[in-house]
Order: structure tokens, then sequence, then C-alpha cells
């Protein structure tokens, strides 16, 4: 389970270079260190056929969605690889509404056996840059404000073995450069957007230690 990521200040333009997915206009960009569920997290999708970045409340929210609990009662932000497909909550998402979730780094918590506290930790890419998970979305109307929002849900896959030995038995999808078109793209396959979702290398990850310290203007802690 994946259930703390971060974005550092760079994101947005290595989105723009790297996706060549402008940031959406009049849409805030807040860097923070710490994003929870029910945060915003960036993400990319298709509109009118181009590839767009914004903001994602995180978590899936179908649109008869009481509330944002819904999504830490039914721990919506994240999608088993798995179940996606069939499922009632996901399988029409998966069909027609995948986006990319692009992220700075993302924590886990090493727990050796025996140990009774964990050492919580930091992933990031080993040769810089951003993550791209494999992910979904919806929109949601909140209806106590009557407030819209976009909703994204992170897609998890089998751990390689960076993240099964610290022990983890879930890691997010992370989609290489070459699998970004194919996901963003309406026409590919169930079949083929399931081959895409498998453990990343290894050599892609970077273990570290703790968690980072802010390391730009305006990047937050959390809030």
């Amino acid at each position: 389970m994946c259930n703390e990521i971060g974005v550092r200040p760079d994101l947005l333009e290595v989105v723009k270079a790297e996706l060549g997915a402008p940031w959406m206009e009049g849409a805030p960009f807040t860097p923070k260190i710490s994003i929870r569920p029910s945060d915003e997290t960036p993400a990319v999708r298709l509109i009118d056929g181009q590839r767009v970045a914004s903001n994602y409340m995180w978590g899936f929210l179908p649109p008869n969605a009481p509330s944002r609990k819904f999504i830490s009662e039914y721990f919506t932000f994240n999608a088993r690889d798995d179940k996606i497909a069939t499922g009632r909550l996901y399988g029409k998402p998966f069909r027609e509404a995948r986006c990319l979730v692009t992220v700075s780094l993302w924590y886990e918590t090493a727990k050796p056996p025996g140990e009774k506290k964990g050492t919580r930790c930091t992933v990031q890419p080993a040769k810089g840059g951003i993550f791209v998970f494999g992910g979904m979305w919806g929109p949601w109307v909140d209806p106590e404000t009557e407030e819209h929002h976009d909703t994204a849900t992170i897609i998890t896959t089998t751990p390689n073995a960076t993240i099964a030995d610290l022990p983890h038995h879930r890691m997010p999808a992370l989609l290489p450069r070459d699998a970004w078109a194919d996901w963003l793209n309406p026409k590919t396959s169930v079949a083929d957007l399931q081959d895409l979702l498998r453990a990343a290398p290894d050599e892609w990850l970077e273990v570290m230690v703790g968690r980072p310290k802010p390391s730009g203007v305006g990047e937050q802690t959390s809030g």
C-alpha cells in the first residue's frame, strides 16, 4: 500500500518537458514533501486529445460517494492491479478514465520480522527526475459544498526485490516512458493495459532511510 507521496518544486517543469503536459491554466501548483490521501496530487490525462497536468484529489471517488471519507473507509487511494479490470468500482475508469500520477518520491516503512517499530524510508528515482504511476481518475461533486473535484487513485502491483525486502507486498505501478502513450490512449485494450502493470526494475529505485528535508522555495511539509 502506498499512503504517502511527495512532490518537489521541479516536478512542474519535468512533467512539461518529459510528458509534454502543460499545467492547466488557473490551477495552483503547491509542492509538498508530504501528500496524504484526500490531499491534492499532480496527474496527467488527455483533454481533447492533448496531455494536460493538473491537481487531483488523491483517492478515487465515484459520483455517488457521500463524502471524501469514502477514501479512507474503502482505501481508494490505491487500486490493486489484479482486481481493477473486473471490479465494480474501477472497471469503467480502468477502461475509460486513465491518468498518469506524477510524483517526486514516495514513502515506505521498513519493519523487519521481529522488530516492534518500523523505520520510515524515502523511495526516490535512482537517476533523478520523477516517478510516473499508472492511475485512474473520476469527477466528483461534494454533496455538501457542491464543489467539483477531479479524483485519482494510484494502481499498485507486485513488488520488486527492493520493496519486497522492506518487507512490503505491494508497490505503485511505475510506467516507463514508452508506456505513457498506450496508458492514456483510450483505444488500448484491457489485456495490453494489464501487461503494462508490473514491478519496476530494482535499478529504478533508491531507498533512503529517513525523510527528506524541503528543498525548494514554497515547498510545504504537510497540510
